[in-house]
């Protein structure tokens, strides 16, 4: 069977087209466009224009869609934080179903963790740690125990809107740092996680799988798709002026996420830190992977 997900993040709208038998999946096409929506959010509201980059984007999907032998029933479209976290949430939903002909499914801070954490199962073996979720507006948190989630919750801050509410130029300063820290940190005490002890990440998403792309050409050892929270914090420190020398690792790895990835970096220290974590476990799957299990081949093995 083949179907296309479409992930409407704040900082990107990703499409994947997957050809899948049971819990056996392929990848036949992917397309990402930056679309940067926290920047089109102004007192909790998308505005217009922030409406037509989301529709339009869909539009040029569809059309891309056509050429590929991707029936309409078959196209799945669900929505984040950027969507999720405003008061015109259902104006945006509307305009979207009216002109690009979509019906996007907003999924909550819980659901998402809770796929997230489907998808990465799939790519890392782990009995029990956290998931984490760096996006563009949230991040996603689930603490599993014995492979099976006990406490999951979204933090209103990702590496965009930490970026757009911290950071001046385009490498944060020290003090700008200090502030992404300090509002990560606020933010995990308010919430009512039970204390496990010492618990290792498991990442998945973009920005945790360019720290550890970072890394890479950094020359640091690699073992086998695990970051320590002390080459992180390495990488944290190295990346502190905006001279081209200094962030050159960042052009030429990923340059799309230049005023992004301090900062998530910095959001996934703090979620390691207070976790007492030591090392990240990558995973390669993630939200869009476990809509496709969960929701899509878990269905049609039922059936």
């Amino acid at each position: 069977m083949i179907a296309a997900i479409v992930d409407v993040g704040s900082n990107t709208i990703r499409l994947t087209v997957y050809q899948y038998e049971g819990q056996d999946t392929q990848v036949l096409f992917h397309r990402k466009t930056m679309a940067g929506l926290v920047h089109y959010i102004d007192k909790k509201r998308m505005s217009d224009a922030g409406i037509r980059v989301v529709y339009q984007t869909l539009n040029d999907y569809i059309s891309m869609l056509k050429q590929l032998p991707v029936i309409p029933d078959s196209i799945h479209v669900f929505a984040t934080a950027a969507i999720r976290n405003i008061a015109n949430t259902r104006q945006v939903v509307d305009a979207i179903r009216e002109s690009a002909g979509i019906e996007v499914e907003v999924i909550s801070g819980d659901e998402e963790a809770r796929l997230s954490y489907v998808g990465a199962m799939h790519s890392v073996e782990l009995e029990e740690g956290v998931l984490v979720d760096i996006g563009g507006g949230s991040s996603e948190i689930a603490v599993f125990q014995n492979k099976e989630i006990c406490y999951s919750d979204s933090l209103p801050i990702g590496c965009l809107n930490a970026y757009e509410k911290c950071v001046e130029k385009i490498i944060p300063s020290e003090k700008e740092r200090q502030a992404i820290a300090e509002l990560v940190q606020k933010q995990l005490q308010a919430m009512s996680i039970p204390e496990l002890g010492p618990l290792p990440i498991c990442g998945v998403g973009g920005t945790i799988r360019a720290s550890f792309k970072l890394k890479g050409v950094l020359g640091e050892t690699d073992h086998a798709n695990q970051m320590s929270i002390e080459e992180l914090q390495g990488m944290i420190r190295r990346f502190k002026n905006h001279k081209k020398k200094h962030i050159a690792p960042i052009l030429m790895k990923t340059p799309d996420r230049i005023h992004t990835l301090i900062p998530g970096m910095i959001l996934l220290n703090e979620i390691a830190r207070f976790f007492q974590s030591e090392v990240v476990h990558i995973s390669r799957f993630g939200v869009r992977e476990g809509f496709l299990y969960d929701r899509l081949a878990k269905g049609s093995e039922e059936k």
